[in-house]
Order: structure tokens, then C-alpha cells, then sequence
């Protein structure tokens, strides 16, 4: 509602007594004063008598109904209207300058008065529906709304220093967020390189059913993937690969290597997808931001991202066969069961790594077999050197000293249970009962440990092994051999 007129100390009084000094206008209704009649001059006179001598003329609501003259009269001669009443109400003097009130005849002829403005100060229920919707959909975006509108009010309470007419300075325009896009994470290019090279793995054995993933390793339909995947297939059973264009082709097994966990297989008809590129493991760093894909649970094509969390990471891992000991990579991007043999990737969309196992929560009969955020993957170095010794000669070998070793952790090192006739181990001067401290200066602490280091040596490679013997500490040197498997 608009300002009302005459302004306090100057208002006629309803029972034409004159003005009431220091009476205001409520800006939410009409004022009591004295058991006095209010004066508000928006009320309904449909169905009111037309106002007697002395009281203020009040105009109907209804935007249909003209202003009403007084009863018997054609009109309101001298007397001065608008939204806000008459002046004065029954003398013919003229209101102040600005009032914006009329003579009754151009106040007629002009039909009924204009609905009237918001009060100042009150804020327009239309635009705080819009602000509430904002804060709902985007609190960045409301509180800013919310905080401007603060210091807007704040100015328009504060006396002005400038004139109309001087120009003002438009206020800054924060930039909007990012909505999206491919600048928004340099995965969306490394799932767009990968994915066409990823496949996934549905094998059928004699004794069990799983499912697996894989990737295309060049364009004579080799892929590669984890040997505890494909171990049902081996001896009897169908292996069945899903490529990314939606085909479905049957594939047979080219060898395997469980010390290692990877196998390598072959379609049986050409892929007719991209092979990955292969990349390092050597320089992987703590920190390095990584991709897993793979088919998690069968959802195919899966992205998921992450660090690498360590670096020569002792695992065990493995099917129902040999026990695969693994130099990893840890990564704390989410591996599910159907992660295993899905390549572990760089932000170049280059192979470091195949995912094969992850750590699990509880007991045997309890464990949590989903993601925690802890998994590991073969550096793809090793990767590399196994599957090109598997398509060369179907098989591939690993190093051995020739001992047995204690796998407890109850010791600060390796125990030898046992060493081999003939062995590299015997030969370098190895006995049962001996405490295998270091290999080429890099401290163990258990068999597991040390199986692994030896691992990611090459077969006929000499390592410097320090053993524990009666209190004392002496280095030997022994010359690796080799195994299949």
C-alpha cells in the first residue's frame, strides 16, 4: 500500500474536528485513537452509506466501481480525490503540491483508481517465492542473492548523496560455475581412449561359473586378463568375451601363469577395437591419479578413478591353484569382483597396471568382499615381460633361489625351511634354518615379502641375499633360476 495522504500532524479528522497532530498511518491497517473512528481510506464502500459531513471520502476496492458522491448529490464540486482519499472534506481549498489527488470531475472521468504499490520496505511476495527457489536449488547461488539483497536495502535506507540524474556504476556480475564439459575432469578423454579396448570376461567351467574383464593387448586378438579368471576354462570349459561394439565372441585360452596371476588368451575372430597403449610401471608415483575400468558385479564398462596409494605392495592372490605373489600397486579407485584383469590407466589412457585383487573385512565366513578403497594391480613391467614370454612359447618363468621360506610374519625376516639339492640357493652356500634379512639391500620382513621381491626379477639374474646365522650376518650372492608356471 502507498504512502497515505494527508501525511501525520496534517490529517482531517474523522469526526470534523480538524487534524490530529502526530497521528500515523499503520502500515499494516488502521490507527485507534481515542475510540475514534480509523481513518483508512481503502475500505469497501459497496455496501457502505456515502460519508457524512466532515468524514473523509473513502473509495470502493472493487476496480468496477467508480467513486461514489455523497447521497442525493451529482458530485463532489471543489473537493479533491485520489487512491488516498478526499481533500479536504467538504471545503473546496486545493491539497498540497504532490499529493497526487485530482478535482472529482477529472478523477471520474479518469474511472477507477489504480491498484495501489507495495508499502517501501516490504519486500513483493513473487520475487521471495523466486529467492526461495534459488536458495533450494543452489545454496551458492541464494546466498549470494541473499547477501546482495541485505546490502541493497541497507543503501536504500541510507540518505542519498547523488541526484537522479548522476550515472551509476553497474554492479560486478560474478561469473557462473562450470556446468560441465570436457574440461571438467581429464577422465572423460581417458574413458573415451580406453573403454573401446576393455571387454568382458563370462567363463564356464566344470565346477564353477565366473566373470572377469580384460583388455585387447594388439590387432591379432590377443587380450589379456587375470589367470584366476580363466582357471575354471583350463582343462574343460567356454570362455566368452563381450566387446565394446556389443559383439559377442567365443576365445581360447594361449597360456597362462599363475606365480604371476595372468593369462592370455585369443579370440577367435578378429576384434575389430583398438589395442591399449602400454605405459610404464617403473616411474608410478605415490599420488598419481589413475583410472580402473572393467565390469564390477557384470555392469560393463565401468569407469572408476583414484591414487595410487603405495608402490611394491607384497600380495598374495590367486584362484584354487598356485598362489600368485604380486609386487603391486595399490590404488584406493574402487575394485569390485569383475574388476580382475581390467587395465589400471594413467591420465594418458596408458596401461600401468591389471587389476587382480582386493583387500577384504572379517573372517573367511564374514568378510566384506566389496570395494574399501584398498586394491591392487600388477605392474604393467611384469605384465608386459610375462605375456610376451606366454605368446612366444605358450608358458612363462619365473625366478627361484631353490629354498622353501617360512610365509609367518613372526620373525624380522625370511626363515629357510628347507633348501633344494643343486639349487642356486644351495650353491651359494644356503642352510635350512637360515634368516634372510635383505635382498640387494632392501630389507624384509617375511617369506611373503621376499617371494615377491624375487619375483620382479628376471630368471639367471644374480641378487646379493644378507642371512642371519649363529648371531652373525653375512652377505651371499646367488644366481637365480627359473620355474614354469
Amino acid at each position: 500500500m502507498s504512502e497515505q495522504y494527508p501525511p501525520a500532524g496534517d490529517r482531517p479528522d474523522p469526526d470534523g474536528a480538524g487534524s490530529r497532530p502526530g497521528a500515523q498511518p499503520s502500515p499494516d491497517g488502521p490507527i485507534e485513537q481515542g475510540g475514534q473512528r480509523p481513518w483508512f481510506p481503502f475500505q469497501d464502500s459497496v455496501n457502505q452509506a456515502p460519508p457524512g459531513p466532515g468524514q473523509p471520502f473513502r473509495p470502493s476496492t472493487d476496480p468496477g466501481q467508480p467513486p461514489r458522491p455523497p447521497q442525493g448529490g451529482t458530485g463532489w464540486p471543489q473537493q479533491w480525490v485520489g487512491p488516498s482519499g478526499t481533500w479536504p472534506p467538504d471545503v473546496g481549498a486545493a491539497p498540497p503540491p504532490g499529493s497526487g489527488l485530482m478535482p472529482m470531475a477529472a478523477y471520474q472521468a479518469a474511472g477507477p483508481p489504480a491498484p495501489a504499490e507495495a508499502r517501501r520496505g516490504r519486500v513483493p511476495w513473487v520475487p521471495v517465492v523466486v529467492l526461495a527457489l534459488l536458495v533450494g536449488l543452489g545454496g551458492g547461488v541464494g546466498g549470494a542473492l541473499l547477501v546482495d539483497a541485505g546490502k541493497d536495502a541497507d543503501d536504500r535506507s541510507a540518505p542519498s548523496t547523488s541526484s537522479p540524474t548522476d550515472p551509476q556504476e553497474p554492479a560486478p556480475t560474478p561469473a557462473a560455475p562450470v556446468a560441465g564439459g570436457p574440461g571438467l575432469s581429464p577422465v572423460i578423454a581417458v574413458a573415451a581412449k580406453v573403454l573401446p579396448s576393455v571387454v568382458s570376461l563370462d567363463v564356464e567351467g566344470a565346477r564353477s561359473d565366473v566373470s572377469g574383464s580384460g583388455f585387447v593387448y594388439d590387432d591379432e586378438g590377443h587380450v589379456v586378463t587375470n589367470n584366476h579368471v580363466i582357471e575354471p576354462a583350463a582343462d574343460e570349459g567356454d570362455i566368452t568375451v563381450s566387446l565394446s561394439d556389443g559383439r559377442e565372441v567365443n576365445a581360447e585360452i594361449v597360456g597362462r601363469s599363475p606365480a604371476y596371476d595372468l593369462a592370455v588368451i585369443k579370440l577367435d575372430e578378429p576384434p575389430g577395437v583398438p589395442a591399449v597403449s602400454l605405459g610404464s610401471s617403473d616411474g608410478v608415483a605415490v599420488g598419481q591419479s589413475v583410472v580402473a575400468i572393467g565390469s564390477p558385479l557384470g555392469l560393463n564398462a565401468t569407469v572408476t578413478s583414484g591414487i595410487i596409494s603405495a608402490t611394491q605392495r607384497p600380495v598374495t592372490a590367486g584362484g584354487r591353484g598356485e598362489t600368485s605373489y604380486i609386487n603391486a600397486l595399490q590404488t584406493d579407485a574402487a575394485i569390485n569382483p569383475g574388476n580382475s584383469g581390467g587395465p589400471l590407466v594413467d591420465l594418458d589412457g596408458r596401461v600401468i597396471g591389471v587389476n587382480s585383487a582386493i583387500a577384504t573385512l572379517g573372517s573367511a565366513a564374514e568378510r566384506q568382499r566389496g570395494n574399501i578403497g584398498v586394491g591392487f594391480s600388477i605392474p604393467v613391467d611384469q605384465v608386459i615381460s610375462t605375456v610376451e614370454q606366454i605368446l612366444e612359447t605358450g608358458h612363462a618363468e619365473y625366478p627361484i633361489i631353490g629354498a622353501q621360506v617360512s610365509v609367518e610374519n613372526d620373525t624380522a625376516g625370511a626363515r629357510v625351511q628347507d633348501v633344494s639339492t643343486d639349487s642356486p640357493a644351495q650353491q651359494a652356500g644356503l642352510e635350512d634354518g637360515d634368516l634372510i634379512t635383505a635382498i640387494n639391500e632392501e630389507e624384509v620382513s617375511d617369506g611373503v615379502e621376499l617371494i615377491v621381491k624375487i619375483r620382479s626379477f628376471a630368471p639367471g639374474e644374480t641378487v646379493t641375499l644378507e642371512v642371519s646365522r649363529g648371531g652373525q650376518v653375512e652377505s651371499y650372492d646367488v644366481v637365480l633360476g627359473s620355474q614354469i608356471g
